[in-house]
């Protein structure tokens, strides 16, 4: 059996690692990676960490112009790879355009399409801009989809998917969380960034994530804003992680490049970054990851968008959805550190146990083997 995994963002790294090793442990199976490097210094180490062994990577993602252009070119990279060799299966992640190109490749060229956190919605085009289109055009591309919750279940059914295609298995992002989180409780673990190093004890740490694009502009400043008010309380540090976006680091060096209590630091290797989730009191984003790995802490996650296609991270009690107003997010982190000890939530995670990876490769090959015996799919339902 042979298999193709493609990926080019950060998230997609984190995110199908879970599954690059469980189908790694598989003596009958033939993995191929393609990277298309549509981030590249975010991805900075990931490949090292999660260990895994690139065979195939794209060129020119970065320096191609426009959304469109850069769909165009990796789908034709991806397509060139799908040529090379016979493939039983190529699996996409998530919501980039990686994915939604690898998709549409997988589909063109008739070769079976699994999808990886399937099934999330808000039902509105416009936010997220363009992940929630990328999503619903990998659905009609995709024959099996794996949901990380039965909320997303519930979307792909209401949108016709064949019940027998639809795999209910935790979001693989908390198998790459509990993985990373136990090197770094490891004793003697030291941050590869710094600053992280020096963290004040005595001051509740304030983790922020910021690069949405409906929030350039006015939505982003409310946000900056309010983040240089809770850095002047005098008893929070705020820490923020700068994207690489030239929009969001002009619009961040403007409003918190001097301010009092606000740390702002050049994006982290991904163990800094859970070490941070170990630490903080309360996280303020409006990336759909974080609020996925915040229940895993038990962590208060501020959730500075309008719209959320994760509504079980709210629903469970970890999340509040604010947008990107000035007063809610002053208000909403204010309330979470009032305590003198740092609050943890008690709740089941909504997104899974952190066996999603070996689901979703157990369910590949037993689809397979079913296919051969030209019985019907099963729905892989948790217990």
């Amino acid at each position: 059996m042979r298999i193709l995994i493609a990926f080019g963002t950060r998230p997609e790294i984190i995110k199908l690692a879970p599954v690059c090793r469980a189908l790694s442990d598989c003596p009958n199976v033939k993995l191929d990676v393609f990277w298309s490097g549509q981030h590249i210094e975010l991805a900075t180490g990931l490949f090292d960490l999660f260990e895994i062994d690139v065979t195939h990577s794209g060129a020119d993602v970065v320096n191609t112009a426009g959304l469109a252009g850069k769909f165009g070119l990796v789908m034709q990279q991806i397509e060139n790879v799908l040529r090379s060799a016979r493939y039983d299966w190529l699996v996409v992640q998530g919501d980039t355009a990686t994915a939604a190109a690898g998709a549409s490749s997988g589909f063109l060229n008739k070769v079976q399409v699994a999808h990886v956190e399937a099934g999330l919605r808000t039902g509105n085009l416009s936010s997220p801009w363009p992940e929630e289109f990328n999503r619903r055009a990998i659905t009609l591309c995709a024959n099996q989809h794996f949901a990380p919750t039965r909320a997303a279940a519930g979307n792909l059914l209401a949108e016709g998917i064949d019940p027998n295609a639809i795999h209910v298995v935790g979001n693989t992002v908390v198998d790459a969380l509990l993985q990373v989180r136990s090197l770094v409780g490891q004793d003697g673990y030291t941050p590869r960034e710094p600053a992280l190093r020096s963290l004040p004890p005595d001051k509740k740490l304030v983790l922020v994530t910021t690069h949405r694009r409906e929030n350039f502009g006015e939505p982003l400043r409310q946000i900056l804003l309010a983040l240089r008010e809770l850095g002047n309380d005098g008893d929070k540090i705020v820490v923020l992680p700068v994207h690489l976006n030239p929009t969001v680091r002009d619009q961040v060096q403007q409003i918190l490049g001097r301010a009092s209590g606000v740390w702002l630091l050049e994006p982290l290797r991904y163990p800094d970054f859970v070490y941070l989730l170990e630490r903080a009191w309360v996280a303020v984003t409006d990336s759909g990851g974080v609020q996925e790995e915040a229940p895993t802490f038990g962590l208060p996650v501020i959730i500075a968008r309008d719209t959320t296609e994760r509504p079980e991270v709210v629903d469970a009690g970890f999340g509040r959805l604010v947008g990107a107003s000035y007063e809610s997010i002053v208000a909403g982190v204010r309330a979470a550190t009032t305590c003198t000890k740092r609050q943890i939530i008690a709740g089941e995670n909504p997104f899974g146990r952190g066996d999603a990876g070996r689901k979703i490769a157990q369910h590949l090959l037993g689809s397979q083997a079913r296919s051969q015996e030209h019985h019907p799919i099963q729905p892989l339902i948790p217990a």
